[in-house]
């Protein structure tokens, strides 16, 4: 997304914002993390556009690119972030989320992601992607026929 796309994007969130605080409202979704969710890749995560983001909202903007899902009340009453300092709090939030059931269940790749138990920055999930790559080459240059050849054994060796 070019810069001048985004430059319209805030235009439109600050317009709508205006908007809803005449009439009294307020705006659930913070522009941060509506101008994080227009450059999304889906099962991608990039952790290096959270540097910026303010600390009131830094929860949620790091679920949202993450989980793709709003943060829930309670998920924030079990981490016990209040007292802490700004660096620990953004190193503890990003260890949580990292380290979630969620993000592996959903298969999310992490990347740009520092690892601050022994300050060494590492990517997630290149290997596992090159690997993918590479057998689904081999296997595009697999023939059809030995293919069928070869799951007709497998299901004969599995009895179906």
């Amino acid at each position: 997304m070019t810069e001048k796309e985004k430059s319209v994007y805030s235009k439109l969130y600050d317009m709508s914002m205006e908007n809803l605080q005449k009439n009294g409202m307020t705006m659930t979704t913070a522009k941060e993390t509506m101008m994080a969710s227009l450059t999304l890749e889906p099962d991608k995560t990039d952790l290096s556009i959270m540097y910026d983001i303010p600390r009131d909202i830094y929860i949620q903007v790091l679920f949202y690119i993450t989980f793709r899902r709003w943060v829930a009340d309670d998920e924030i009453a079990k981490m016990d972030i209040k007292n802490l300092d700004d660096e620990t709090f953004r190193k503890a939030l990003l260890k949580s989320v990292f380290d979630s059931t969620e993000r592996r269940i959903k298969k999310s790749v992490v990347y740009n992601y520092v690892d601050y138990s022994n300050e060494y920055t590492f990517t997630i999930g290149r290997f596992k992607r090159r690997f993918r790559m590479t057998i689904t080459k081999i296997k595009a240059r697999i023939p059809l026929k030995f293919k069928k050849k070869v799951k007709d054994i497998i299901l004969k060796i599995l009895h179906r």
